[in-house]
C-alpha cells in the first residue's frame, strides 16, 4: 500500500507539473496554435466606395447581389435535389452533386446569381439551402465615362481606370466570418460565431460635371459614326482651375459587362495615346516666337503658294495658294510653309525649349490611369530641318491630355495649371481625406503675348480653317489640326491615314471652356479637323453654356436676338428662333437618351439622380412652345424586375 501510495503521489505530481507547464507555461503559445489549426475565416466582399460626379450624382456604386449557397451535412435526396439544382441553375449536374457530396457545412454553389433566380432557388425548399447577398459593382449610367471609371473584376478588385488607379481607397476591409474546422479540413460551421462588420471603401469625387459629360459623348460619338473614325476623343476642362469637367472616347464599352468587349476598347484614348498633332501645334510654337521677340503678329512671310523647297526636303500646304502673309494669317489659315520659317527662324534650341514649357515633354499627372508623357526626340539627334517639321506639329507625338492643358494656359491668361480630375476622396464616416485644389505650375507666356495669340486663334473661327465651330452668341478661339500618321513597319507616313484634331476656348475674352476633339482616320465626309472635328466643339460648347449659365454680353446679343417695335414705339427682345415640338414620354429611357431628345429645342434641362427617367415635369404630349426649363428625376432600375 505504502508503495502504491508513493507511486500514485509521484504520478500525479508529474501530471500536476505537466499540466502546469502546458497551461501556464507554454500555455499562450499553444492557445494560438491551436487558434491557428482549427479556426479559419470565410470571406465576404465588403461595399466598395461609391464614385460620385462634381454635383453629387452616383457613377459607380454598389449592389446587393443574391448567390446561392448550401450546408451539404443538411441536404437530403441528394440526387434529386442536384437534379433541380441543375436545372435552376445551368451548372452541371455533376458539379452540383460534389458539392452536395463535401463533408462541410458551408459551399457556395454560385456566388452571383439574378434576383429571379434567387427567388426560385428559395421556391426549391431544399433543406440546407440559403441564399447569401453580397455587394456587386454597378454603373447605373452604362457607358457613359466608361474609359475613365474603369471596372470591377469578379473578386472586387479594380482592374481598370479610376477604379484600379484608388482601389485601396474604394475597396473597403474584407468581411469575414470565423468558422472551426476538424483535424481533416472539414469546416465545423458554427452558425452567428465571430462575424465581423466590412468597412465601406472612401468615396470618391469627381470633376466631372455629369450633364457636360452626357452631351459631350453624345455628340463625339455622333460625328465618329458619321465620319466612320477609328477612334475618337473628347476632353473638356475648365481653363482657369485645371478641372476636367468631360473626358470621352469612341467607341465606348459598357463597365457592368467589360467581359463582352475586346481589351482595345477599354483603353482611354485621350490620356494613353500619342499622336502627331499637326497644325494644332501651331499656335503653341509661333507664341514662344513672339514672347522671343523673334517674330511680331504683322510680320510678314513669304508662303510660296505652298510648295517651299530647303535642304533636299519640300514642305506643303493643303492649297497653293499663300503668298505674302503676316502671322495673324499663319494661324489664321494655318499655312504650314510659313510656321516652317518661323520655327528654322527659331532654331532647334528654342522650339525644343518652348515644347518643354508647354509642357509636351512631361506627364500631365491628371490622377488618370495610363498617362503618357508624349514622344519628344532628344534635342542631340534632331536634323538641321527639325524646328520646321516641329512648327507645324510633325516629328513629335503628343496625347490629347496634354494638349488640353497647353490650350487651357493660352485661355486662361498663360498659366499652365495642373490638371485634375480628383475633386475629394471621402471615408464612410464623413471626414474628407483629400481635397484638390487649382495649382499653377507655372507661366508660360506674358499676357501681351497671350492676348496677341488669343486673337490669332480667334481669326481662325471667324474666317479662317475653323469656321464650322462658329456660334451665334459667343465669339470662339480655336485651332484646327491634320496630323499625318506614321506606318510602324515602314517608319514613313502613310498617304491616306490622318488624325483631325480641332480645339478651342470660350468666351474668347473671359473663357470657362477648353475643349479638344481628335478623330482617327476618319474615313467619311473629310479628314479635316475643321470639317469633322470642330462641329462636336460648336454642339458641345453650345449646349455646356447654357447648362453652366453663362450668358453672351455686348454685341453678341445683338446677333442673338432680333428686335421688333412694341406697341408703344419701343424695341422688344425676342428670340429669333424658337423650335416647336411635343413633349414626348420618356419615363425609363437613360439621361442620354433623355438629353438626345431635347438636342433639338432651345430648353434647359435639370437633372437630378441617375439611372433611368421615372419624372418629367412637363406632361407628355404638352406643346414645348415657351418652356424654358423641364426638369427630369432619374433612379436605378429596380434590380429585380
Amino acid at each position: 500500500m505504502l508503495i502504491g501510495f508513493i507511486a500514485i503521489v509521484i504520478f500525479g505530481g508529474l501530471l500536476i507539473g505537466r499540466a502546469f507547464y502546458f497551461q501556464m507555461i507554454e500555455g499562450g503559445r499553444l492557445r494560438l496554435l491551436a487558434r491557428e489549426q482549427f479556426h479559419t475565416q470565410i470571406y465576404f466582399t465588403p461595399e466598395r466606395g461609391n464614385i460620385y460626379s462634381s454635383d453629387g450624382s452616383i457613377l459607380a456604386t454598389s449592389i446587393d447581389m443574391p448567390g446561392i449557397a448550401v450546408d451539404p451535412l443538411m441536404v437530403k435526396h441528394k440526387l434529386k435535389n442536384a437534379e433541380k439544382l441543375s436545372g435552376l441553375t445551368g451548372i452541371s449536374f455533376k458539379k452540383i452533386i460534389e458539392i452536395l457530396n463535401k463533408k462541410v457545412q458551408f459551399a457556395w454553389i454560385s456566388k452571383r446569381v439574378s434576383v429571379a433566380l434567387a427567388k426560385n432557388a428559395g421556391k426549391l425548399r431544399i433543406a440546407g439551402v440559403i441564399i447569401v447577398k453580397q455587394p456587386v459593382r454597378y454603373y447605373p449610367d452604362g457607358k457613359l465615362l466608361s474609359h475613365v471609371l474603369g471596372f470591377v473584376g469578379i473578386n472586387d478588385n479594380g482592374l481598370s481606370g479610376i477604379e484600379y488607379k484608388y482601389n485601396n481607397f474604394l475597396k473597403g476591409n474584407r468581411r469575414a466570418l470565423k468558422v472551426l474546422h476538424d483535424g481533416l479540413g472539414q469546416y465545423i460551421f458554427i452558425r452567428g460565431f465571430g462575424l465581423r462588420k466590412a468597412t465601406h471603401g472612401d468615396n470618391i469625387y469627381l470633376t466631372i460635371n455629369k450633364q457636360l459629360q452626357f452631351i459631350t459623348q453624345y455628340y463625339l460619338d455622333r460625328e465618329a459614326k458619321a465620319t466612320q473614325s477609328k477612334g475618337a476623343f473628347a476632353i473638356l476642362m475648365n481653363p482657369n482651375t485645371g478641372a476636367i469637367l468631360a473626358m470621352a472616347d469612341y467607341p465606348s464599352f459598357n463597365p457592368n459587362y467589360y467581359w463582352k468587349y475586346s481589351a482595345r476598347y477599354w483603353r482611354n484614348r485621350a490620356v494613353t495615346d500619342d499622336f502627331e498633332p499637326g497644325s494644332i501645334m501651331k499656335p503653341f510654337i509661333i507664341s514662344g516666337a513672339l514672347q522671343d521677340g523673334i517674330v511680331k503678329p504683322d510680320t510678314i512671310i513669304n508662303g510660296y503658294h505652298g510648295s517651299y523647297h530647303f535642304d533636299g526636303i519640300t514642305i506643303h500646304d493643303v492649297e497653293n495658294k499663300f503668298g505674302r502673309l503676316n502671322i495673324n494669317q499663319l494661324i489664321e489659315y494655318s499655312c504650314n510653309v510659313c510656321a516652317c520659317q518661323v520655327g528654322m527662324k527659331m532654331g532647334k534650341k528654342r522650339v525644343w525649349y518652348w515644347l518643354k514649357r508647354w509642357g509636351f515633354l512631361d506627364r500631365p499627372h491628371a490622377g488618370l490611369l495610363g498617362e503618357s508623357s508624349g514622344i519628344i526626340r532628344p534635342l542631340s539627334v534632331w536634323s538641321k530641318v527639325g524646328p520646321c517639321e516641329e512648327s507645324f506639329g510633325q516629328g513629335a507625338a503628343v496625347t490629347g491630355l496634354q494638349e488640353a492643358v497647353a490650350l487651357s494656359a493660352i485661355a486662361n491668361g498663360g498659366f499652365l495649371m495642373k490638371p485634375y480630375i480628383i475633386k475629394k476622396i471621402v471615408d464612410p464616416y464623413g471626414k474628407v481625406l483629400f481635397k484638390a485644389k487649382p495649382k499653377v505650375i507655372r507661366r508660360v507666356i506674358t499676357a501681351k503675348t497671350d492676348k496677341e495669340i488669343k486673337y490669332m486663334m480667334r481669326l481662325v473661327v471667324k474666317g479662317g480653317t475653323g469656321e464650322y465651330a462658329k456660334l451665334i452668341d459667343f465669339k470662339v478661339s480655336g485651332k484646327t489640326g491634320t496630323g499625318q500618321v506614321i506606318n510602324p513597319k515602314t517608319g514613313k507616313y502613310y498617304k491616306n491615314k490622318y488624325t483631325a484634331s480641332f480645339m478651342a476656348f470660350v468666351p474668347y475674352r473671359h473663357p470657362k471652356l477648353a475643349m479638344i476633339v481628335v478623330q482617327e482616320d476618319p474615313l467619311k465626309i473629310s479628314y479635316y479637323g475643321g470639317a469633322v472635328s470642330a462641329p462636336v466643339v460648336r454642339d458641345v460648347f453650345k449646349n455646356a453654356l447654357d447648362i453652366l449659365n453663362v450668358y453672351p454680353r455686348g454685341d453678341a446679343y445683338g446677333e442673338q436676338f432680333s428686335r421688333g417695335k412694341n406697341n408703344s414705339g419701343g424695341s422688344k427682345v425676342k428670340k429669333a428662333f424658337v423650335r416647336r415640338g411635343v413633349m414626348s414620354d420618356l419615363r425609363g429611357d437613360t439621361i442620354y437618351k433623355a438629353l438626345e431628345f431635347f438636342s433639338r429645342y432651345n430648353i434647359k434641362v435639370k437633372i437630378y439622380g441617375s439611372g433611368f427617367l421615372y419624372y418629367q415635369s412637363v406632361r407628355p404630349g404638352s406643346d414645348l412652345n415657351n418652356k424654358r426649363t423641364v426638369i427630369l428625376k432619374f433612379k436605378p432600375r429596380d434590380r429585380s424586375s
